[in-house]
C-alpha cells in the first residue's frame, strides 16, 4: 500500500454510536471514508469485511457499527476497532495534545453515562416500532426502501425490529428513566463545578461530544443526523429533561459545533 494512512469507517448514518466516532475523527482531523451499513442486508458483508467465517464463533456473535478499518504502512498494517469509544480513544492517541492515561479513563466513564442514556432511547424505538412498523419504515430503512410500496417496506422492517429488539435485549433492559435522569444530574453538576460551558477541565472534550449526542436522542436539534421517533408517532410526548433546562441549553451550545458529515443535507 501508499505511505499515506487509510481509515475506512463502516457505520449506520443517524445511529448515535457511529456519530460519536465521525465527530470525533472530524474534530481530530483524521480523514475517513465513508462506508455506510443498511442493517439485515450488510450483515454478512460484515462478516466478510472483518474476515470472520460461518466455522467461527465470531461470526455467529452479535456485531454491531461502527467499525473502523484502519491500514497504515509496514511494519503496522491493518488494525480494525469495532466500538465507538475504541476509535476515539485512537483517534485522540493522534491529537495534540494527546490524552493522559487519567483523562482517558474519565473520557471513558464518560461514554459509558452516555450508553445508558442511549439504550434508554434505543428500547423507546423498539416499543415504538413493535406498536407501529411505521416508525422503522421512516427511521431505519434505507432511503431506498422507504421509495417502496409499504407493503413490502413494512415486511421487511417488521422483521429487522424483531431482530433488532432481539440483539439488543440485554442493553435495552439496563436503562431505566431513573438512570437516565441520574445521568443528567450528573452533567448538571459537572456544567456548575466549572463555567457551565464543558464537562471535563473547562474545555471541550469527547465528554462533551457523547453526552451531546446522548441528550440529542431525548430532545433532537433541527437539522442533526440522529435517530428519534418521529413526533407523529408519538401520542403524548413525554419531556424526560424537563428538570434540566441547564442541559438542555448546554447540549444545544455544543450540537453548534456539530461537523457537517452529522448535518442532514
Amino acid at each position: 500500500m501508499s505511505g499515506a494512512m487509510e481509515v475506512e469507517l463502516l457505520c449506520l448514518p443517524g445511529s448515535p454510536w457511529s456519530s460519536k466516532a465521525m465527530w470525533i475523527l472530524s474534530l481530530c482531523k483524521l480523514p475517513f471514508q465513508k462506508r455506510p451499513f443498511e442493517p439485515m442486508v450488510d450483515e454478512v458483508w460484515l462478516r466478510y469485511k472483518l474476515k470472520l467465517w460461518p466455522w467461527q464463533w465470531r461470526f455467529w456473535q452479535r456485531l454491531t457499527v461502527p467499525v473502523a478499518i484502519i491500514r497504515e504502512p509496514a511494519p503496522k498494517g491493518t488494525t480494525v476497532l469495532t466500538d465507538s469509544f475504541d476509535i476515539a480513544a485512537w483517534a485522540l492517541a493522534r491529537s495534540s495534545p494527546s490524552p493522559s492515561p487519567e483523562q482517558v479513563a474519565q473520557l471513558r466513564r464518560w461514554n459509558a453515562l452516555s450508553d445508558a442514556v442511549l439504550n434508554f432511547g434505543r428500547a423507546d424505538f423498539v416499543r415504538a416500532a413493535l406498536k407501529d412498523v411505521r416508525v422503522a419504515v421512516e427511521v431505519i430503512a434505507p432511503p431506498w426502501m422507504r421509495k417502496l410500496p409499504l407493503l413490502f417496506s413494512g415486511l421487511v422492517m417488521w422483521v429487522a425490529v424483531r431482530v433488532f429488539a432481539w440483539k439488543y435485549a440485554d442493553k435495552n433492559k439496563e436503562s431505566t428513566r431513573e438512570v437516565v435522569q441520574e445521568a443528567m444530574r450528573q452533567v448538571s453538576v459537572a456544567l456548575k463545578s466549572g463555567k457551565g460551558r464543558y464537562l471535563v477541565e473547562d474545555r471541550f472534550s469527547y465528554a462533551d461530544i457523547v453526552m451531546a449526542i446522548a441528550v440529542n436522542g431525548l430532545a433532537p436539534t433541527e437539522g442533526a443526523l440522529q435517530f428519534t421517533i418521529p413526533r407523529k408517532f408519538q401520542s403524548e410526548p413525554d419531556d424526560i429533561l424537563a428538570e434540566f433546562q441547564d442541559v438542555k441549553a448546554w447540549k444545544e451550545a455544543i450540537m453548534k459545533d456539530l461537523p457537517d458529515v452529522l448535518r442532514i443535507k
